[in-house]
């Protein structure tokens, strides 16, 4: 495939990669219209994720998404109206987050020939978005997020769509460098940063996300202005700044490990991963490491066909979800030499795996992301993987888990309403059939999802991935 007009810029951001120098009321509010009920968990096992451990033989009730009810079966009554659960020998907990994803939509046309684009009424979103809920997904974080995804966000908090909860973050970056617009707004000057920064929050974003290409001037300026207008700034590392002067100038998450291999100069030596590490630890820096992408990218470089021979591919075979994964190893991994290869796989065991782990033993603040949209990693599957490689680096699975479940409402400031499992939570759940505590990979045994007060049982879940697979996907509500 050739690349189209515009998109050899893109290029550039992938060598970004090797280089080496509120919203929760809104969601909470459409519980009658995503079908909320009551339901009673029975005889569960559940995993209420504020401390490392397990509560045996519990009634979890839950009216319209809030949990009214929770204790011994033998001493919790079960509403007569309630949907009944049968959780013997399963696990209940809160269901996941993924904070670092991009979703696929019609802005995402560049990628494919002119004559295949399709258009924005004619793709399958509910489509799109069930793998999600399918893996125990309900909430993610888009960190490109273009117009159509405040329409998405805003009918699937109506019910009028199933999906996750979206959080999107509106990406600014310097012009003719990346991804264009509408994937992105270019600025070249304060005066623009500033100016895009209040149109996003006039559309409704939630967020800001910096990128790389941005200068100081128009970086200060986003900083300025997102804090005027009450908005967090998330993202990369610009290369015309620092690590330092970004985690002192107060933006809220870095969204890679690799923002901060690629200004560690070259040097991975334990004294400068503890330099980072505490520094934003000390700060009160999130990061999302998404070590899955890294590892996705050095699978695909060793084996270019090994995105679409992965089993769960199967889910992601729309023309444009594929037509997006071939343009990016066609035209931006496929060029890429072998030095800047080996570069890349030396960051990532000698920077960014000890990075996380340092940083996490530290007291950072780690969340959950997979970065999804990369060749190789599906929505909700590839938050599965991030947890496994959070496990690899050092954390246990309990650690691992609150990075998808606690700690992002905790970034979100809704701790007090969600992401344990309390009375008066109105957390999400899913039913597992193993022990996550014991290995992490439990929680993508998934038998069923509770969204927004709505029960999705296993034979439904089933039904509407193999719907999916046949690439049939009937509208519901």
């Amino acid at each position: 495939m050739t690349a189209l007009p515009r998109l050899g810029v893109l290029a550039s951001a992938l060598s970004v990669l090797l280089a080496v120098p509120p919203a929760f009321a809104r969601a909470a509010e459409a519980g009658d219209a995503t079908g909320a009920g009551v339901v009673a968990f029975v005889h569960a096992t559940v995993v209420p994720m504020d401390t490392e451990r397990t509560l045996r033989d519990q009634t979890v009730v839950v009216v319209r998404g809030e949990i009214v009810a929770m204790g011994p079966s033998a001493a919790v009554k079960v509403p007569a109206d309630a949907r009944r659960v049968d959780a013997t020998g399963r696990y209940l907990l809160p269901a996941l987050c993924d904070m670092h994803v991009h979703l696929v939509g019609e802005a995402w046309n560049i990628m494919l020939p002119p004559g295949s684009r399709p258009a924005a009424k004619d793709l399958p979103q509910e489509q799109f978005l069930f793998p999600y809920l399918a893996n125990g997904v309900t909430t993610v974080q888009s960190l490109s997020a273009t117009p159509e995804e405040i329409e998405l966000r805003n009918r699937i908090a109506r019910g009028e769509m199933l999906g996750p909860r979206l959080i999107l973050a509106r990406m600014i970056d310097g012009p003719k460098k990346a991804w264009p617009p509408p994937i992105s707004t270019w600025v070249a000057t304060a005066a623009e940063a500033r100016a895009a920064v209040r149109e996003a929050k006039a559309a409704g974003y939630d967020k800001i996300k910096v990128y790389s290409f941005l200068d100081n001037a128009s970086y200060d300026a986003i900083i300025e202005t997102a804090g005027e207008v009450g908005m967090d700034v998330i993202g990369h590392v610009p290369m015309s700044l620092s690590v330092e002067y970004v985690v002192d100038a107060g933006q809220k998450l870095i969204a890679h490990s690799e923002e901060l291999a690629k200004h560690a100069g070259g040097s991975y030596s334990p004294e400068r991963i503890d330099f980072f590490a505490r520094r934003m630890s000390d700060r009160g820096v999130w990061m999302s490491p998404t070590l899955t992408t890294t590892r996705a990218i050095l699978e695909t470089l060793d084996a270019p066909g090994s995105p679409f021979a992965r089993p769960e591919a199967a889910y992601f075979r729309h023309p444009l979800e594929a037509g997006v994964w071939s343009f990016i190893v066609e035209n931006l991994y496929r060029p890429i030499p072998s030095t800047a290869r080996q570069t890349l796989r030396d960051a990532f065991n000698g920077f960014q795996v000890p990075l996380t782990r340092a940083f996490h033993q530290k007291g950072g603040k780690l969340l959950a992301g997979s970065d999804t949209i990369i060749p190789g990693l599906v929505p909700g599957f590839g938050l599965h993987r991030e947890l496994a490689e959070l496990v690899n680096a050092g954390l246990t699975p309990y650690e691992a888990l609150r990075t998808a479940t606690t700690r992002p409402f905790e970034y979100l400031g809704e701790a007090d309403m969600a992401g344990t499992i309390a009375l008066g939570k109105h957390s999400d759940l899913i039913l597992v059939d193993e022990n996550p505590l014991v290995n992490v990979a439990g929680a993508s045994k998934v038998s069923g999802v509770l969204v927004r007060g709505r029960w999705l049982r296993a034979d439904e879940i089933r039904a509407r991935m193999t719907e999916i697979l046949a690439g049939a996907f009937p509208a519901r509500r």
